[in-house]
């Protein structure tokens, strides 16, 4: 039995506390510490940005904005779970649409707090009496693969367009990196890495081959991803507009990966702070500080608690535990 079949297993059996990484003691430090530093970061930018200019502008967000917005969030799991379906159904895995959604709702609160970065486990585990949990990481690990893939493609091109070489560096260093490793899954290159990053690293190289040799499938999972950032990218830019500010959409679509790839950073909850840090930065041509701080807070909002909430009555159930 492998070692990610035997964690999994063990997992099984701990409370909702420990499957969101809080149990441990190791993970629940590691947990404090993100939350003291996204703490922290809020703190010395609320020291150079009036709290009350943000306050102001959230309470003025028009309710027409706020329910557009919310709609928009409720295509994200949709589109995640017929991605997901079609990425296992390449693999040989048929699961219902129906299921994937449930999973990636009720998973979607522990994932959102979790210091430990638990999603795809979380998925392993809940489809842990139909797939193996190799397969399930790496069509988890094949996804985020594709978002990074697109998001660096938005920057890139778009840093080109509106002549931003800091966008083109970031777009073009991601690409690069990602069709580095596009390339050593095709021809399946032996990494020197440790036993357990050898193993992730096959898990996704086994996947990645699996979809490029299907174009079709291929296509259709890339559409998906594409039509996923493209929301995101529709719902920012209303939430610009919530806020009174003009932001045209190519350079959200520019600019928003960067600050993404900002808050994949480890060192603060759901990427809190450092991508609202990132986002006043980059947008500073089109919107204020405060019109940006206000629009990253409610990015936030929209993108990580809202689905977080919403999922909790279905944890349980997507899990059987």
């Amino acid at each position: 039995m492998s070692e990610r079949s035997t964690d999994l297993e063990a997992r099984a059996g701990e409370s909702l506390l420990g499957l969101s990484g809080w149990g441990r003691l190791k993970s629940a430090v590691r947990g404090l510490v993100l939350v003291a530093v996204t703490a922290l970061i809020f703190i010395l930018l609320f020291r150079r940005i009036d709290i009350k200019s943000v306050m102001h502008l959230l309470s003025g967000v028009p309710p027409l904005v706020w329910a557009g917005a919310a709609l928009i969030t409720f295509s994200f799991p949709v589109v995640s779970a017929l991605r997901w379906r079609l990425v296992l159904r390449t693999l040989g895995f048929d699961v219902p649409v129906a299921r994937c959604l449930l999973i990636i709702v009720g998973i979607w609160p522990l994932s959102a707090i979790s210091p430990s970065k638990a999603g795809d486990l979380l998925k392993a585990l809940s489809l842990r009496d139909r797939i193996r949990p190799a397969v399930v990481a790496g069509s988890v690990l094949t996804e985020r693969v594709l978002d990074v893939l697109t998001l660096a493609f938005c920057s890139l091109a778009g840093g080109a367009v509106f002549g931003d070489i800091r966008m083109v560096a970031v777009g073009g260093l991601a690409v690069g990196g990602i069709l580095c490793i596009l390339l050593i899954a095709f021809f399946g290159v032996r990494l020197p890495l440790g036993p357990k990053i050898q193993s992730i690293a096959e898990d996704l190289f086994r996947s990645l081959k699996v979809l490029c040799s299907q174009p079709g499938p291929f296509c259709g999972i890339v559409a998906l991803t594409a039509l996923n950032w493209l929301t995101t990218f529709v719902q920012t830019n209303l939430l610009f507009y919530g806020v009174g500010a003009s932001v045209p959409l190519g350079f959200t679509a520019t600019a928003l990966p960067v600050a993404i790839f900002a808050g994949l950073l480890p060192i603060t909850i759901a990427g809190m702070a450092t991508r609202d840090s990132a986002m006043v930065v980059l947008f500073s041509s089109f919107a204020t500080s405060s019109q940006t701080l206000a629009t990253g807070i409610l990015y936030s909002f929209f993108g990580y608690w809202l689905l977080a909430v919403g999922g909790i009555p279905f944890i349980r159930k997507a899990l059987k535990l």
